[in-house]
């Protein structure tokens, strides 16, 4: 394989698989043809065109009328994924016991995520036994009261909040809710990604954070381990999502629950470390995402719609 052959097939890699297999050889043969034998790299404008025919198929797959299916099943997948995230992240800040036993933070800080878990909890458990309505009445429920609860906690502590504020604040609960509401059966979306697949990520994502704040407690308090792990468990997360066209999708309609849980991406490191420690989370997220995307046990070699290879 020539030098030229090889970077036109890495262009034509962006096209999908079918695709592929029905045009390349008679693409590449066109392209080649056309290029001579002298030239080494791909003229500029076939290198353009084949991006955006890509970017056209793709678009066209995605939200072309056979989508819909995809778009369903994605939505019930995000249906859960969405309040088990929530449960996740309340969970995975029990150990902030330990800077409740030694004196340095009040005791409302290890009570607050155990008191808010145990309704997340009740969510996850309900929309698993498809009790859809159920679940969204708890989650509008948790957003109305967490809300009244926030202000009265900081109208005591004689802190003002302004409403956008309060509202962000909010806005991730509403989100999960919507969800809830709208989508047809959230425990399809479970059966799709597989219930044990479920539970061992969240039993690693808790046991990974809370371990790694015990780390950061004894061993580093001057780096935000726990932001590095966070990192890597949700671009890994979102890399095993991104085998397959509904994993994808579901990802997609995940971005703005991540965009404002994640908005402000706590710092690796101090106000004064420089760019190293961003520099640092970023590659560590990136590779975690590539490794995840290609499977590796225990994440395995499987797709959403094929959950067994993901044991």
């Amino acid at each position: 394989m020539s030098i030229l052959e090889e970077r036109y097939r890495r262009l034509l890699a962006l096209y999908p698989a079918g695709h592929r297999a029905r045009h390349e050889e008679e693409m590449l043969g066109v392209m080649l043809a056309r290029a001579g034998r002298e030239r080494r790299c791909p003229d500029p404008r076939d290198a353009l065109d084949l991006v955006k025919g890509a970017l056209l198929i793709r678009a066209r797959h995605a939200l072309g009328p056979g989508s819909g299916g995809s778009w369903r099943d994605a939505l019930n997948v995000a249906a859960i994924v969405a309040p088990l995230h929530l449960l996740v992240l309340e969970m995975s800040t029990w150990a902030m016991a330990l800077w409740v036993f030694d004196g340095t933070q009040p005791l409302f800080y290890a009570v607050t995520p155990l008191v808010f878990a145990l309704p997340r909890l009740l969510i996850v458990w309900l929309a698993l036994r498809g009790l859809r309505w159920a679940a969204a009445a708890c989650a509008w429920t948790l957003v109305a009261a967490s809300t009244t609860f926030s202000v009265v906690l900081l109208d005591m502590n004689a802190y003002p909040i302004a409403p956008l504020e309060l509202a962000f604040y909010a806005l991730p609960g509403v989100i999960v809710a919507l969800l809830l509401t709208l989508v047809p059966d959230p425990a399809a979306g479970a059966e799709l990604i597989g219930r044990r697949p479920l539970l061992r990520w969240t039993a690693v994502a808790v046991l990974t954070m809370n371990g790694v704040s015990i780390l950061e407690h004894f061993l580093a308090p001057e780096y935000s381990l726990g932001s590095l792990a966070l990192t890597t468990l949700v671009c890994m997360a979102c890399g095993a999502a991104s085998r397959t066209p509904v994993g994808r999708r579901a990802v997609t309609l995940l971005v703005p629950l991540l965009l404002v849980v994640y908005g402000g991406v706590p710092r690796f490191g101090g106000p004064g470390d420089g760019w190293l420690p961003e520099l640092v989370q970023v590659l560590v997220g990136a590779t975690a995402f590539v490794v995840a995307r290609r499977g590796f046990r225990p994440y395995g070699s499987g797709t959403v719609s094929s959950p067994e290879p993901l044991a």
